[in-house]
């Protein structure tokens, strides 16, 4: 099963890339992750992220200035059904362009369901979410609802020979909007895949390269974006701390 989830998540990466004649940004990616057990069934998460353009390309080839593209942060709390399956919820508040006039504020909120299939020493993600949303047109002023399911399927495994110091890291995701003015179904993918190292004490660190379409229209014209992306990940065990 492993290698042929690989070799899809490959594809994923490139399938688009190739057909695509439209825009493209390339730069970093920093985010900030980090997950909080507070009991035996809860936790919270806090999730955030920067898109860089430092390259940008439009469907001429003329290269555009470098910016901030988006600004993400998000806060979500976890129940957890058993080890496998769990349910979340979140708050999400996202800004595009954050340091232009032209900035686009949205607000957001999810529900979603993760199951963990576990295998000899890799772990399969499952996370089926529904995102509520409320984007900011800035001509009306006004922020109408919009909704969009997301499906994700990962694999996390350890690198072998270095005492699991090491690991490998990848996902897929899938947009499909669910709303009637939608001009496309399919109207977003996510693709990453990269190294991460468990530090003792400062937690882990992972660096790959993600890589984002955005449908623009029903003839499938795309918006690419090639991030290399930089990860820290924290994880607290707060019922551990309060115990000693």
């Amino acid at each position: 099963m492993k290698p042929i989830l690989l070799i899809y998540l490959g594809l994923c990466f490139f399938h688009v890339a190739l057909k695509a004649q439209n825009s493209y940004q390339y730069g970093l990616f920093p985010t900030i992750d980090h997950t909080g057990t507070i009991s035996k069934r809860f936790d919270y998460s806090l999730y955030y992220f920067g898109g860089f353009n430092l390259i940008n390309l439009d469907e001429n080839r003329v290269k555009q200035p470098a910016n901030l593209f988006v600004c993400y942060a998000e806060q979500a709390l976890t129940y957890k059904a058993n080890s496998k399956l769990s349910f979340s919820g979140s708050y999400v508040f996202e800004r595009q362009f954050p340091s232009k006039i032209n900035y686009r504020n949205e607000n957001r909120f999810y529900l979603q369901s993760t199951y963990l299939q576990q295998l000899t020493k890799e772990t399969i993600k499952h996370r089926l979410r529904f995102d509520g949303r409320f984007i900011q047109n800035r001509s009306t002023g006004k922020s109408p609802f919009t909704s969009r399911i997301r499906y994700l399927i990962g694999i996390n495994s350890p690198v072998p020979k270095s005492n699991e110091k090491l690991y490998f890291n990848a996902y897929n995701e899938f947009f499909f909007n669910t709303h009637k003015d939608a001009a496309t179904t399919y109207g977003e993918n996510w693709a990453y895949a990269g190294i991460g190292y468990k530090s003792a004490h400062a937690g882990n660190f992972e660096v790959g390269p993600l890589y984002i379409f955005w449908v623009k229209n029903n003839r499938f014209d795309l918006d690419n974006f090639l991030y290399l992306q930089l990860t820290w990940a924290t994880q607290i065990n707060w019922t551990q701390r309060h115990s000693n």
